[in-house]
């Protein structure tokens, strides 16, 4: 689940809920100017998905948060991370491609960051050179862009207003010509978490109608639209989930089907409860709301999901064996099989060990049972007709918030005070194109982190927590580094040559910011990353620390044998 917008309420035992009734997806009405002219030149769409060989994949982040990914990966260590994804066993890996990261600006229509544009074909052909397939998440919602914007906001124009959706079609026809280039792209991919609908605005007024054009006669949901009045999310949950569901397969889908190669769609597979309050006040759970019409995209060859321990469980802090996580596994792929008219499936984010922020009442695995899970899961996917998953961490990562942290946009992000010095003239171009940062006594390196980019390290609902502050350095002779987040400073004693040196810190926000500070006191040192945080994500296969973590082993066996397509693993039996 990493950092998705999942509430423990959509989280639901399927096996004993009845699946909510779908309502026909209804065919897209009238076209602005401007979508019609963005597809009378969009490239025809790839009529088949390439499902061979199976996909054995892992989401890439470099080292870095998800959520700043493009601009924080070094080039330096992507070909030792591709052949280490290689040496576990994984034949591809899912990059994320921002929205925001890529085009900033869309409106007006449009400004891109072509930085962006080039690390992404630099990690594509890396890929290629290392034997890797690709999936790319386009339209992932997280940036720290600085032109981009609030993510929420961003995401709720898309939903609502023609002329966004525009701009963003043509953000992914850019993206689709890029992966036409590049023969290793198997699947480009929408996902669900990326595109929440929070309410329907005025500016979607025009498309709600269209829904409710579709809806026979008779139809609960026609008699609750007020005959076409827009709904907000709390007024009637049935009709607004079936209004997002359609708005997503038959105004945001369908067209970006036909700019993305192979483009896949990750379902919504939770359900949300439908309450109801009796007489005496007493509030329960009426009725369950799906999102089964979204397993069939138009046009679509592969449905994608999610998956993590606590899907169909209680999720009141239990742990789980082998046996039971394997069934709920079962009965999920079976219940997305059956709505998707038996579409082959990619599981596009496979969680085992899930330590989500936020979440700690959610089921998990028992350590014990690690290994039992996911020998059993080889089968249960090879029955279910998984052609491909796609594990979500194989390296544990620092939540930092902090934008551009290893240098890759010179200093963009940053402020840097340096005896008068112009700022270019300590970065240090390396032979793989990224940079590092030169500190010399007295110098101060700031960024100021908005509170738009989520939470501050540090600080949670629950109270004050201890953060971590991380920098490193390369060929450092000694040196000594002043750090403050808004509070009292530590100082970290940077080690003769190349290292990551930590320390807990205090932050203390002020409003809606909290300004992270470096100043050099003594020595000199390249930086080559800075990080700030409090949480680090686990995966369970390659420690923050670099160490080996408990599913290792397990998740290479599965790996080599879910891809092995020789005769005598053709068919799977428990």
């Amino acid at each position: 689940m990493n950092f998705s917008i999942r509430s423990a309420g959509f989280v639901v035992a399927l096996m004993a809920i009845a699946a909510v009734a779908g309502y026909g997806v209804g065919r897209r009405h009238g076209r602005s100017a401007a979508d019609a002219h963005l597809e009378a030149a969009a490239p025809a769409r790839i009529a088949s998905t390439r499902l061979t060989p199976p996909l054995a994949a892992a989401t890439y982040v470099g080292g870095h948060w998800p959520k700043n990914f493009i601009n924080a990966f070094r080039r330096e260590r992507v070909a030792d991370d591709f052949a280490r994804l290689r040496s576990d066993g994984f034949n591809a890996v899912v990059l994320l491609v921002s929205w925001g990261d890529f085009q900033p600006v869309f409106d007006p229509c449009c400004r891109y960051d072509e930085r962006a544009f080039e690390r992404l074909e630099y990690l594509l052909d890396r890929a290629a050179e290392a034997g890797l397939d690709v999936v790319l998440r386009v339209g992932y919602g997280w940036t720290f862009h600085p032109d981009a914007g609030d993510v929420g906001t961003r995401t709720q124009r898309l939903l609502n207003e023609s002329g966004v959706r525009g701009a963003f079609a043509a953000y992914a026809a850019r993206i689709g010509a890029i992966a036409r280039k590049h023969a290793n792209v198997r699947l480009t991919l929408l996902s669900w978490e990326d595109l929440w609908l929070h309410a329907v605005d005025p500016a979607g007024r025009a498309d709600f109608e269209r829904f409710v054009a579709t809806l026979p006669d008779g139809d609960a949901k026609r008699a609750a639209s007020g005959g076409g009045v827009p709904v907000q999310t709390g007024d009637d949950p049935t009709l607004f989930n079936a209004y997002w569901d359609w708005l997503m397969m038959q105004q945001v889908f369908e067209p970006l089907a036909r700019r993305l190669p192979n483009l896949s769609y990750e379902a919504r597979i939770d359900r949300e409860p439908l309450f109801k309050v009796d007489g005496a006040g007493v509030k329960s759970i009426s009725a369950w709301i799906g999102h089964e019409t979204t397993y069939r995209p138009p046009g679509a060859d592969v449905i994608s999901l999610y998956w993590a321990p606590f899907w169909g469980a209680r999720n009141q802090g239990e742990t789980l064996d082998a046996d039971q996580s394997l069934r709920l596994f079962g009965r999920l792929l079976d219940d997305v099989r059956q709505h998707s008219g038996g579409l082959p499936m990619f599981i596009d984010q496979l969680n085992i060990i899930d330590n989500t922020l936020g979440f700690e009442h959610n089921a998990t695995l028992q350590p014990a049972a690690y290994a039992g899970f996911v020998s059993g899961a080889l089968c249960t996917m090879r029955k279910a007709g998984v052609f491909g998953y796609a594990y979500w961490t194989t390296s544990d990562y620092a939540e930092s918030p902090l934008y551009n942290p290893a240098f890759a946009y010179a200093l963009d992000g940053w402020t840097l005070a340096a005896d008068g010095t112009p700022g270019a003239q300590r970065l240090q171009a390396r032979p793989s194109g990224d940079f590092d940062l030169r500190l010399r006594a007295g110098d101060r390196l700031s960024q100021t982190i908005p509170a738009r980019r989520g939470r501050f390290p540090g600080r949670r609902d629950q109270g004050p927590v201890p953060a971590r502050v991380c920098v490193a350095t390369r060929d450092v002779a000694a040196a000594e580094i002043e750090v403050a987040a808004g509070a009292a400073p530590v100082h970290l004693a940077i080690a003769a040559g190349t290292s990551r040196t930590c320390a807990d810190i205090t932050t203390a926000p002020v409003g809606d910011n909290l300004e992270l500070a470096l100043r050099m006191l003594d020595g000199s040192a390249d930086l080559t990353d800075v990080m700030l945080f409090d949480h680090v994500q686990q995966g369970g296969l390659h420690g923050f620390d670099g160490a080996d973590g408990v599913l290792l082993a397990p998740l290479r066996s599965l790996n080599r044998a879910f891809t092995d397509t020789t005769p005598a693993q053709a068919t799977c039996g428990r």
